[in-house]
């Protein structure tokens, strides 16, 4: 966890940046890959990169944004050899990976370790500084992974989240590392108890659910809010339901509630919970409540509709200019290959009341 998301990011970044100590006897005029600097620099407030990030928004930035974001504001070949980490990185970071990909993250961390200290060092005594322990330290990554297994499942996420989680039930100031003992014991003894007898573990219980939710089943559910009557779709939006309802069920009798113009009245939902916590948030709610646009489902011309338990998990598609032409990348949340290993529940109160709609 913090060799890839804080001390690989530290080295880049203050390369980079050109805030590396520099030697009496070099110079900083040679630094050609320090150009994240001046205006450039402030080009980048958007990312926000600043000391105060956390692991997986570093993780975020360097291996999911970075390729795109730093592409012509990186020199091309310290580009490339950058983006040779992000693969390799990309590739030993999976729930499983296979034997090739594994030989493949390998050769990449080797090549990449060996072109750093082209790249950077040079053979010169004035930057030696530069190479750092976990530049090298990517060269055993892989066999790390060959005798242990994917290091994602062995990471400190899941530990760091279960410190955080056990230090917000603190409720005695005066005695907290007493009362932080007693806290992971009882959390113990629930989780055995829990895997002793199953029939005690409420985490599936849809009485836990948010008051109006509608449990889909397999840890599928909508969320508030919601329509209290059907409303007419959009011409686009009905072609698309009609097409599945049609495809899956042909006879089915609700394909003669369309209209003659292809429209359907249909209750809207604003959000779907997925089995790994994430919450998919709808165009129709976010532009009403002029939240968070950047997690919605966007309607275009050529909308399909499918059915919600082939949704795996969400990814951002980020807006990207290349070459005079406009093209989009697919970003994935970091670690969302083990969001069903630590538990994790993405929080919905940002994304407006939980309120029916009349």
């Amino acid at each position: 966890m913090h060799l890839l998301s804080l001390n690989i990011p530290d080295l880049l970044i203050n390369l980079w940046h050109g805030t590396f100590e520099c030697d009496p006897d070099d110079d900083k005029a040679t630094w050609f890959w320090a150009t994240l600097t001046g205006d450039t620099w402030k080009s980048l407030g958007k990312a926000k990169i600043n000391s105060g990030y956390k692991a997986w928004e570093f993780w975020l930035f360097l291996y999911g944004l970075g390729p795109a974001v730093l592409f012509g504001r990186l020199p091309d070949h310290v580009w490339e050899h950058y983006c040779k980490l992000v693969y390799a990185v990309r590739l030993i970071s999976q729930y499983r990976i296979s034997q090739d990909e594994l030989i493949l993250a390998n050769q990449l961390f080797h090549e990449w370790r060996k072109d750093f200290e082209v790249l950077y060092y040079s053979r010169m005594v004035t930057r030696i500084h530069f190479v750092r322990q976990c530049a090298h330290a990517l060269d055993h990554y892989a066999d790390e992974v060959f005798t242990k297994g994917p290091l994602i499942c062995a990471s400190q996420w899941t530990m760091e989240r279960t410190i955080g989680n056990l230090v917000e039930e603190i409720r005695q100031p005066s005695s907290p590392y007493a009362n932080l003992a007693q806290r992971a014991i009882h959390r113990a003894q629930v989780n055995a108890l829990k895997s002793m007898m199953p029939c005690l573990n409420d985490s599936n219980d849809v009485t836990m659910l948010p008051r109006g939710a509608n449990d889909l089943g397999n840890g599928y559910v909508l969320l508030c809010c919601q329509d209290h009557v059907a409303r007419p779709t959009s011409v686009p939006e009905g072609c698309a339901v009609y097409n599945y309802i049609h495809s899956v069920h042909p006879d089915s009798p609700t394909l003669h509630a369309f209209a003659s113009d292809g429209t359907v009245r249909i209750a809207r939902w604003a959000c779907l919970q997925l089995p790994n916590g994430q919450i998919a948030h709808t165009l129709w709610k976010e532009t009403q409540m002029n939240a968070r646009r950047s997690r919605n489902v966007k309607e275009d011309e050529e909308l399909i509709a499918i059915n919600v338990t082939s949704i795996q998990s969400i990814v951002a598609m980020i807006p990207h200019s290349l070459n005079g032409q406009q093209h989009f990348y697919m970003v994935e949340r970091p670690g969302a290959d083990v969001t069903y290993l630590g538990g994790y529940l993405e929080d919905n109160q940002a994304g407006g009341g939980g309120e029916d709609l009349a």
